[in-house]
């Protein structure tokens, strides 16, 4: 299994908003149907900082094969603002600190 993670340092402010836009059903459409996909889930991370709070954002795959192929879609880029019609949205998009990439394989997995 294939595991990216996408952590977002987001102003506290505007944490609630940011979590909105991932329940609008963005990610959703932009993931449906795609080859591979087995999974997303949205964390947020228990409190630490008094100016900023943190979200993981985690899909899981079977390979990382498929989960590249899905950043050629057009749904993928829909959903992150890399199209014409969506890259002002997401221009105007607030409350963002940072975020950071990282990639997993699985090595151990017990239910």
């Amino acid at each position: 299994m294939f595991i990216v993670t996408n952590t977002i340092k987001i102003e506290k402010e505007h944490v609630d908003q940011v979590v909105t836009r991932f329940n609008g059903g963005h990610a959703q459409a932009s993931i449906a149907g795609i080859e591979g996909f087995l999974g997303f889930e949205l964390w947020r991370k228990k409190d630490t900082h008094p100016d900023y709070s943190e979200i993981v954002v985690t899909s899981r795959w079977d390979n990382e094969a498929n989960q590249k192929a899905w950043l050629k879609t057009d749904g993928f880029k829909k959903a992150h603002g890399r199209t014409a019609d969506t890259r002002e949205q997401h221009a105007h998009r607030t409350g963002i600190i940072s975020n950071e990439i990282a990639e997993f394989e699985t090595v151990l997995s017990q239910e």
